[in-house]
């Protein structure tokens, strides 16, 4: 199902891409053509491939600042009431405010990954023209639909290898490399640390594919479908060549690539062309480092006010020392097999 999705989602995107350049036709923009060498479609390209990066950067990021806050609730509501833990107690959780959290997160988080989508083409195509607009399109076709089939089959590798050891198949080497998992002859599968490893990954798997790789179907689908509708603004800009436009040389000469290391040819891109290729760089690398930066950064939640003593549904080694929210130090390492 998620391949099909994800085929048919690269399909309407090129479609959608295939209409939007007759569009520009129609509106006066003469034999419209997508010339990769072009600096700024090159620019444009570089931008589009970052975005489904930056895109699921931000998806899996709020997945755990919501599952972070759940935890939180959960551990107040037990700590306030410990009769909830008691089997067929009569009290009863809060669960109104779970869910609560759970709502208010999801429309909350997509903010910023909903805006970076829909404002990208849109900026894009008001400041560089429509030219730029191509090779975003180009771009965040090609990158998103490798994102999209590694997000599925990584996420789905993680959650099948934990149910692979949860049913038992690894329990003769849990046994050989974990002698204190064994009880009355019997292996505590989910005792180990190979389980307790295989949680944590469970936990990263969950959201690739069940978040991210579906979410970037519709980065494909809504990039191009805003580019056609805005075609009619981008064109009305300069005739398409943006608020640079008139800083821009027109370079209606295209470089061949056997002429690429001529300069003379080169150089008559005009150096506010080049800057573009420059500007298309350094949003790609400051995109990078945002998206590395949000993904390392704590939570909110934990940064405004509680750390739990003692992680909920956090697996702990025993012996080992771990920090509040921040998962499991281990002592088992991959080298003994």
């Amino acid at each position: 199902g998620k391949g099909f999705a994800i085929g048919s989602a690269c399909l309407v995107g090129l479609a959608l891409f295939g209409a939007f350049v007759p569009r520009l036709d129609d509106m006066g923009a003469g034999d419209m053509r997508v010339d990769l060498l072009d600096p700024i479609t090159f620019a444009g390209l570089l931008i589009g491939a970052m975005l489904p990066y930056w895109f699921s950067a931000l998806t899996m990021k709020s997945v755990g600042k919501a599952a972070n806050a759940m935890v939180i609730e959960i551990k107040r509501q037990f700590d306030a009431n410990p009769n909830l833990l008691i089997p067929n107690h009569p009290d009863r959780p809060d669960y109104d405010t779970c869910i609560k959290i759970s709502t208010d997160a999801s429309l909350e988080e997509m903010i910023a990954p909903g805006a970076l989508v829909m404002l990208t083409p849109v900026v894009c195509g008001v400041v560089f023209g429509t030219r730029a607009v191509t090779g975003l399109l180009a771009g965040g076709i090609a990158s998103g639909i490798q994102m999209a089939i590694s997000s599925s089959n990584t996420g789905g590798a993680f959650d099948n290898a934990k149910k692979y050891i949860s049913k038992g198949a690894m329990d003769a080497l849990i046994g050989k490399l974990e002698p204190n998992c064994i009880s009355n002859g019997r292996v505590n599968t989910k005792s180990s640390q190979i389980f307790k490893a295989a949680v944590v990954g469970d936990t990263v798997g969950d959201p690739l594919k069940d978040t991210s790789g579906p979410a970037l179907n519709i980065l494909m689908k809504l990039m191009a479908i805003i580019s056609v509708v805005f075609a009619e603004l981008f064109m009305a800009i300069n005739g398409g060549r943006g608020l640079i436009g008139p800083y821009i040389r027109d370079t209606s000469v295209v470089i061949m690539p056997q002429a690429m290391f001529d300069l003379p040819e080169v150089a008559a891109a005009g150096p506010v062309s080049i800057f573009a290729i420059f500007v298309g760089g350094a949003v790609l690398g400051m995109g990078a480092l945002m998206a590395g930066q949000r993904a390392m950064a704590p939570p909110a939640s934990m940064v405004k006010s509680v750390a739990l003593k003692e992680p909920l549904l956090v697996a702990r080694a025993e012996g080992a020392g771990s920090t509040p929210m921040m998962g499991v130090r281990s002592a088992y390492s991959p080298a003994a097999f």
